[in-house]
């Protein structure tokens, strides 16, 4: 019997491989083991209106616009995202409050009692589930962790669902061209279900089309953004927000009477979500984002243009099976690199940062095996003007001194 919540985190972590912590040899596509466990729960899915999320980029923002939207209409909405920076529970969430480590501690105790063979995905997942039938929550908005056809989420009957985008990301598990990505993105098109598409690019479209009409599900393309005169919101969430106000607007909501520039400024409080140009409060001009492929890199950088903001310090972190040709892109915009890597095992490491620095022509580069030594040498160096963006990866993020505080004074509110 585990008696705190570290050693059911730590017992979770060692019994079950984790994606998140060992990379490709973690993923278990399929979704048997996740319909077996939630058997053993008595369906807890069965119970639940799920909104379901998939794609490249954009997904976990729009997660969070549709929770913060249905708990303002005075909605009990879980939210299920991934990956956590430091604490296991921010990836189970309602309206905001992340489930308790006494809530964890008896899942995993009950769990620890049973003989299964499960990802730690599947398990994550299976215990957000039954926490939110617990809790009667009247609304779930769920992300897919990878994919979607194949994904452990796609064991749910939603009410909508959604697909941000289409990139190149995750191509070991998921396809090498954007058309296999995309049939394993539709695989979360449901018989009748309707589902909204942020994809733009018309042979895409035709595939999400093709789904669409094969299940006899009702599909909305969503290529508009929300106006924002004051330019509060960057460029690439006036997209996800323009997603989210459809998606409640097919749920028969009205829209009309919604804040978005105050739901944006309250996002963190109400969702726990953070990672996409988050401003630090501690240093002027210092951003935080988790753009962890090259179009979420280039939206963000898009984004910092928008402010007037040109050739910032990048320091960057990737984990070690993320291709980085993409950098060089980048040689005209940026000409100071502080590569890092980060505790994950999966990190990247200095003796790679090199290789992809020299592959690249990247100029001025820096290595460091601490990021926060990284962003006080950021902090020191640069000119009066000069703005500094922390990214790359999730578990770069998670070093962050910063980020550490922000969310351990979030979890503990």
């Amino acid at each position: 019997m585990l008696s705190n919540y570290k050693e059911s985190t730590d017992w979770l972590f060692a019994q079950f491989p984790s994606y998140q912590n060992l990379g490709a040899s973690a993923y278990k596509p399929g979704l048997e083991n996740t319909r077996s466990i939630l058997r053993l729960f008595g369906n807890p899915e069965k119970e639940l209106k799920f909104i379901h999320v998939a794609g490249t980029n954009g997904k976990g923002s729009t997660c969070a616009f549709i929770a913060s939207f249905l708990a303002q209409k005075g909605y009990k909405t879980g939210l299920f995202t991934s990956p956590h920076l430091i604490d296991f529970r921010e990836r189970i969430r309602i309206n905001g409050k992340a489930i308790s480590e006494e809530k964890v501690i008896a899942f995993v105790n009950e769990i620890k009692s049973k003989t299964l063979e499960l990802s730690f995905f599947e398990i994550t997942l299976s215990m957000a589930l039954v926490h939110f039938q617990e809790a009667e929550c009247d609304y779930v908005v769920l992300e897919t962790g990878m994919g979607g056809r194949l994904d452990a989420t796609n064991v749910v009957d939603p009410i909508l669902s959604i697909i941000t985008n289409i990139g190149l990301d995750h191509q070991t598990f998921l396809g090498d061209t954007l058309e296999q990505i995309s049939l394993e993105k539709a695989g979360i098109i449901k018989n009748q279900v309707p589902v909204i598409c942020g994809e733009e690019r018309p042979a895409l479209q035709a595939l999400f089309n093709q789904k669409a009409s094969y299940e006899d599900a009702p599909i909305y393309f969503c290529n508009n953004s929300i106006d924002d005169r004051d330019n509060m919101l960057p460029a690439y969430q006036r997209k996800n927000v323009a997603i989210a106000l459809e998606a409640m607007n097919i749920l028969g909501f009205e829209t009309q009477n919604i804040d978005i520039q105050n739901t944006w400024l309250k996002l963190f409080q109400q969702t726990g979500f953070i990672g996409r140009l988050f401003p630090s409060n501690q240093y002027p001009k210092l951003w935080y984002d988790a753009s962890h492929n090259a179009d979420g890199l280039k939206t963000t950088m898009d984004a910092l243009h928008e402010r007037n903001i040109h050739n910032p310090i990048i320091i960057f972190g990737a984990s070690n099976d993320k291709s980085l040709a993409h950098l060089s892109s980048f040689n005209p915009l940026i000409d100071t690199w502080y590569f890092c890597e980060f505790s994950n095992p999966r990190s990247m490491r200095i003796d790679e940062f090199v290789m992809v620095s020299e592959s690249f022509n990247l100029r001025n580069v820096t290595h460091f095996t601490d990021v926060n030594q990284a962003i006080e040498m950021a902090i020191a160096v640069r000119s009066d003007e000069q703005a500094i963006l922390v990214t790359g990866s999730f578990f770069l993020l998670s070093d962050c001194n910063e980020i550490k505080s922000t969310l351990r004074d979030q979890l503990t509110q």
